[in-house]
């Protein structure tokens, strides 16, 4: 994630388990790094930063009525940490915050803290650095002394970090070794311009595969993100996000097994007293994964694969299908496909790769099935589907 002064910079320049069923077929067979059951409640739908006590409660009104249920943020005194804790009490909004006597007078700020129903977990760290890890586990112990209830939030870099993709499962493993986390929360922006065109990073569904890995061992759920905020780094251009930007990025993060999907920044979706264009599109977005919330929560994920003429980097290709199934189509593009069972039913999603443009899906049945709505409605299979930019289509069979 840009640290937020680079950000601002940038502004004015421009529980898992899973088990192996001897019954199912090879293909159908848990893989390495494959998720396991999600976390029972609800999806955490986070908004990261930028909100101030002056404009805190008009803010997170706004944001739940966007469909957030959760927000981050930091501040310099208790004061200011005790105003925004207060502010969203009363919207029963859930808040991870964090201000310097956390550190300083851990007891006290803890018990003050934690007096509010709306404290979901302590704000530790953004991207550490790998010589971090033993100082970050030092931080979190001592919270723990006086709060073994809530989570403390640590956010790891991308793979283009820490030595870049050959290295970073090792890394991962050796934070998860090291500090001792609830979750796994990761970022990484994968849209950006190149030429006047978006264009989707080939690494970021390695970094997924690697996040998943990680996760899975140590039988934690994760957290992923979606780019909210235009802005300019020297490294990218990162454009003012489209609806199926949005989509491809969390319905992405959704099949891979996340369990919270975090929007960076608020500044992105609110700006002083206004929604930006982006806000709708958001709110939709959010809407659609509250509706999913049905399908996914509970899910174990058998496996995933990518279809296409050229897979991403560190990813599995489909070559052979779940019993049930007797062909699948999807073009050169290609496709995210996640196979996973809930509830005694079988289930394969298709997440739309472009962020730009359709991708015609075929897909045939040996038996019963259907095509399962957002909202969880069925309807029989048809000859062929059209899914848009970065959207999802979902269908189990028996």
């Amino acid at each position: 994630m840009i640290k937020f002064l680079s950000i601002l910079a940038g502004i004015i320049a421009a529980s898992l388990v899973f088990s192996c069923d001897s019954s199912l077929s090879p293909e159908e067979q848990p893989g390495p790094g494959t998720p396991g059951q999600q976390a029972p409640g609800e999806f955490i739908i986070l908004s990261w930063s930028d909100i101030i006590n002056a404009d805190a409660e008009w803010k997170l009104e706004k944001m739940k009525e966007a469909g957030f249920n959760a927000y981050l943020g930091w501040f310099d005194t208790f004061a200011e940490v005790d105003a925004i804790l207060t502010s969203a009490d009363k919207l029963e909004m859930k808040i991870i915050t964090s201000c310097p006597e956390l550190e300083t007078d851990t007891k006290n700020i803890v018990e003050a803290m934690s007096a509010h129903p709306s404290l979901y977990g302590y704000h530790i760290e953004d991207e550490p650095e790998v010589s971090e890890f033993s100082m970050l586990s030092g931080r979190i112990k001592d919270i723990r002394k006086y709060d073994q209830e809530r989570p403390c939030y640590v956010n790891v870099y991308p793979n283009w970090a820490w030595g870049g993709e050959d290295s970073y499962l090792p890394k991962l493993r050796s934070f998860l070794k090291t500090v001792p986390v609830s979750f796994l929360s990761f970022d990484n922006y994968p849209i950006k311009m190149i030429g006047g065109e978006r264009k989707v990073r080939d690494d970021w569904y390695h970094n997924l595969e690697d996040i998943r890995t990680a996760a899975n061992e140590k039988k934690l759920p994760f957290w992923g993100f979606a780019l909210a905020l235009a802005h300019n780094t020297s490294e990218a251009s990162y454009p003012v996000p489209t609806i199926g930007d949005l989509r491809l990025q969390q319905f992405s993060n959704l099949v891979y097994g996340a369990v919270a999907f975090q929007y960076f920044t608020t500044w992105g979706i609110i700006q002083d007293s206004n929604v930006t264009g982006v806000y709708a599109d958001v709110k939709r977005v959010n809407e659609e994964l509250k509706q999913l919330e049905k399908i996914f929560l509970g899910a174990e994920i058998k496996n995933i694969w990518h279809t296409g003429k050229v897979i991403p980097s560190g990813t599995k290709k489909l070559n052979a299908y779940p019993s049930g199934i007797n062909s699948i189509s999807t073009g050169d593009e290609g496709a995210v496909v996640s196979y996973f069972t809930n509830n005694g039913k079988k289930y394969m999603a298709f997440v739309n790769k472009s962020c730009t443009g359709g991708l015609d899906v075929k897909i045939e049945f040996k038996t019963e099935a259907a095509r399962v709505a957002k909202d969880g409605a069925e309807s029989p299979v048809e000859d062929s589907y059209r899914i848009p930019a970065g959207d999802i289509i979902i269908f189990t069979w028996k």
